[in-house]
């Protein structure tokens, strides 16, 4: 399936806007394992650049997941991150990440760039 993300903001120091899309491109092998392949592009008045995502669900039990990804930009100075995340859903529609990653952010644009500091972390989810 496929599917189209955007985002709009602002910075409130510099006023500079930007612009954020992302094409999601998920291929299902079968009922424990799917690929995505996600082109992303980053828009502003300043700079524009694109990034490419590849991740993949692999279904480690019924209600767990793990999910590895990494993330390279097309700028020559920007090295490829990666995050790696354990995904429990518990109820349908809700779930949530255990994450490690040395990406900057886990939405939108932060998921382009490197952070020298590596981090855990927790998302919800929720579907509706």
């Amino acid at each position: 399936w496929l599917t189209l993300r955007t985002s709009l903001g602002r910075n409130n120091d510099t006023n500079q806007g930007y612009l954020f899309s992302e094409l999601i491109n998920t291929f299902r092998f079968n009922d424990w394992l799917a690929f995505n392949i996600s082109p992303k592009y980053i828009f502003s008045g300043v700079e524009s650049f694109s990034a490419l995502g590849v991740s993949s669900y692999i279904n480690l039990i019924n209600n767990l997941m793990f999910i590895p990804e990494i993330n390279a930009s097309f700028i020559s100075e920007s090295d490829p991150n990666f995050s790696l995340a354990l995904r429990y859903s518990f109820h349908q529609g809700k779930s949530f990440d255990l994450y490690y990653s040395n990406a900057a952010g886990t939405q939108d644009i932060g998921q382009v760039f490197e952070d020298k500091n590596h981090r855990f972390g927790i998302n919800l989810n929720f579907l509706y």
